[in-house]
């Protein structure tokens, strides 16, 4: 169910969604832009992101979408300055963009490990510093990484994926130390199960999951992304360098 409750007042502000074409990101990106924003959305996927952008666009929400890959130094400097350009300023970085990978770690060979890092962890770190460039000269800002509960917690067959978002935290805290004085703050968020499409399937059931969440449930992406904006408002204006946790008591729990 979707909330019509959306007390921050965006309006004026421009934000980037990576990862904004489904999911967790899509949904960041229309609370954001619900609340009065102008969203650029971008992902790998061209057919994706206009798709996405034209339901975003239904609602009234300004909106830039963006085929890029976050990977790549000249894609993320051209995701800014057109954002930059079409809406006249940033002050919303949400770093999303990811991809998954369960799998044995015997049997995951240098392509597939560096395809993960780089799309988690160094998309996050190029992105930043492009945003950065922006907010710091405006002396104000906010970049939100979205981590996982994996960035606290470790399991099978999630290697390359356990140390991204381990990495994300790690980035979210050095970032925020030095970017506080300029007016920029740097926030993690970390969810655990949600309903999304996934496009890599998961190694335990749908019940089993629920069993072993304290809520007995998984969570929503709307769920995730009121928590999210949360983040992004003035009412957060003294929280930085932390992590907050949207997995129903999951990491609380002891997960597995």
């Amino acid at each position: 169910m979707t909330s019509q409750l959306v007390p921050e007042d965006f309006g004026g502000r421009a934000a980037i969604v990576t990862g904004g074409s489904q999911n967790i990101g899509e949904g960041i990106a229309r609370r954001l832009a619900m609340a009065g924003a102008a969203v650029t959305i971008c992902a790998r996927r061209a057919e994706r992101v206009r798709d996405a952008a034209a339901r975003l666009r239904a609602t009234g929400a300004r909106v830039l979408d963006m085929v890029a890959d976050v990977r790549d130094p000249g894609h993320v400097q051209r995701l800014v300055d057109s954002t930059v350009r079409e809406f006249g300023r940033l002050d919303i970085l949400v770093n999303n963009a990811g991809t998954g990978q369960i799998r044995e770690t015997l049997a995951v060979d240098m392509r597939a490990w560096q395809e993960l890092i780089d799309t988690h962890l160094t998309g996050a770190f190029l992105m930043s510093q492009a945003a950065a460039r922006v907010m710091i000269p405006a002396r104000a800002g906010v970049i939100l990484n979205i981590g996982s509960v994996f960035s606290v917690r470790g399991m099978q067959k999630r290697a390359a994926y356990c140390t991204a978002k381990h990495g994300i935290l790690g980035l979210t805290r050095a970032l925020a130390c030095e970017w506080a004085p300029h007016g920029v703050r740097v926030v993690a968020l970390a969810p655990g199960y949600i309903e999304t499409k996934r496009e890599v399937p998961l190694d335990f059931s749908s019940e089993e999951i629920t069993r072993r969440a304290p809520v007995r449930r998984w969570g929503t992406v709307d769920e995730v992304a009121e928590v999210a904006v949360f983040l992004c408002s003035p009412r957060a204006s003294f929280v930085t360098g932390s992590l907050a946790m949207v997995d129903g008591g999951w990491v609380a729990y002891g997960g597995w």
